[in-house]
């Protein structure tokens, strides 16, 4: 979704009398493993899909810079913004801090980094591989976090640190 349509959507949610909102940025699409499978596909070497998180980095300030506009324009609009970026890009790169052992693959598809969204046979492909331990995937299919990645991410928005969650994490947003 872009900024603009945000913003309308936040708009029409306070005009209905939505006054607090929690809202994701988006994450490292460039390192989920259907991108990652793109890049191989390309020729590339598997890594990140540089032209996708770079489209990402562009994206998520400007959803920012509209959030703290809207909390001046709307009377009692707050929000909790959690830096869905930033926290799965430090869990690619640090993976046992957070409990994970493969952060590159998803626990669930076929092909390179089982980025195939073919988990359960889907989409007409028959054959997929299933991890055994799903709890060390950061991923669980090609597109979709894991049960374990999803529960850090709602530890860290109920509850996270100003580097992540801002200007109110979850819980200190409903408290106000």
């Amino acid at each position: 979704m872009v900024v603009g349509n945000i913003t309308s959507v936040l708009k029409k949610i306070h005009r209905e009398g939505g006054r607090k909102i929690g809202i994701l940025t988006l994450g490292p699409l460039g390192c989920f493993p259907r991108l990652r499978l793109a890049n191989v596909a390309a020729g590339g070497n598997g890594e990140c899909l540089e032209q996708a998180t770079a489209l990402v980095k562009l994206h998520n300030p400007l959803l920012s810079q509209k959030l703290q506009l809207l909390q001046k324009q709307l009377k009692g609009f707050k929000y909790s913004y959690f830096d869905f970026f930033t926290v799965y890009s430090e869990t690619i790169q640090y993976p046992a801090k957070y409990g994970f052992k493969e952060v590159k693959s998803a626990c669930c598809g076929s092909g390179p980094f089982r980025g195939n969204f073919s988990c359960g046979g889907k989409r007409g492909v028959k054959e997929y591989e299933l991890c055994h331990n799903p709890k060390d995937y950061l991923f669980f299919d090609a597109e979709h976090p894991s049960e374990a990645a999803n529960f850090l991410s709602a530890r860290l928005m109920w509850g996270g640190p100003s580097n992540v969650t801002g200007p109110y994490n979850i819980r200190s947003l409903f408290m106000r």
